[in-house]
């Protein structure tokens, strides 16, 4: 006679889904060898506090805590559960080493992390920012003649864009801006998501225009644009741009959101 006896019920995990854990990186991480001489980061950048989300294979995107927040971290990794935590300064570029590292500035972080950055900063206006956040990928001699001339200076790669403000102009704003892009061969862009894109937008003053559904911006005449401005990117930047890394294509994706682009990806990033 054969018993037959009810399935096993399999318990429940404490905690629910499986996550990956997060894991502090080292001082002597070799991860900091590029970004360290690519950024010039400053000696007292706390590398401890910086962790990424895999034991074994390339670190896709590098994360920054506070001094505390590790503590806590470390001292309950047996009793708490980490879904997420940190703002991701650093995502990886694949093609990246061929531009001197492969880690690009996430928009994300870029406040907590700009301090100790020390080069590849190009000093933008008002005028500068303007056209970085309505055109997709305008020339190098679209900016300024000061920020041309700051840019011509450097090579291929993930830069910051930083304003700083003028105390004898009130009429500009009066706070700091700091933006992530990229320096191509003849063009630059910047890397930020279309909400902080319009957030900064609307700073300068500039209307944005959306459509009744909200889905995406636009002018009286249909088109994409920002106060009359279309949004669109630089003829024949396309064709020259290729040289720039798969990852770099698609902006941050902190929000979801895309922004075309003439620098074509391979594959989509996480």
């Amino acid at each position: 006679m054969v018993q037959t006896r009810p399935p096993a019920s399999k318990k429940k995990k404490l905690f629910g889904y499986k996550e990956d854990p997060f894991v502090f990186l080292t001082e002597e991480d070799p991860v900091f060898t590029t970004i360290q001489s690519f950024y010039n980061l400053s000696p007292t950048f706390p590398k401890i506090n910086v962790l990424t989300r895999t034991h074994d294979g390339k670190k896709r995107h590098l994360y920054m805590v506070s001094k505390e927040l590790r503590n806590v971290l470390l001292n309950n990794s047996e009793r708490m559960k980490v879904i997420n935590t940190g703002v991701k300064v650093w995502s990886r570029n694949s093609d990246g080493e061929e531009f001197g590292c492969a880690f690009r500035l996430a928009q994300e972080g870029i406040y907590s992390l700009q301090p100790y950055i020390r080069s590849r900063i190009i000093t933008v206006s008002v005028e500068d920012i303007k056209v970085l956040l309505t055109q997709e990928n305008p020339y190098l001699s679209k900016l300024e003649a000061d920020a041309h001339a700051q840019a011509k200076k450097l090579v291929m790669g993930s830069i910051v864009l930083k304003y700083i403000p003028n105390p004898n102009n009130t009429e500009d704003p009066q706070c700091p801006i700091q933006l992530c892009g990229w320096r191509g061969k003849t063009s630059i862009r910047a890397f930020v998501p279309r909400n902080e894109r319009f957030h900064y937008l609307r700073m300068l003053g500039v209307e944005v225009f959306r459509d009744k559904q909200g889905q995406g911006d636009k002018g009286p005449d249909g088109e994409k644009a920002v106060e009359g401005v279309e949004v669109k990117e630089e003829a024949g930047n396309g064709a020259e741009e290729k040289e720039v890394g798969k990852d770099v294509g698609d902006m941050d994706l902190e929000n979801g959101d895309k922004i075309g682009s003439s620098e074509p990806m391979k594959e989509p990033m996480d």
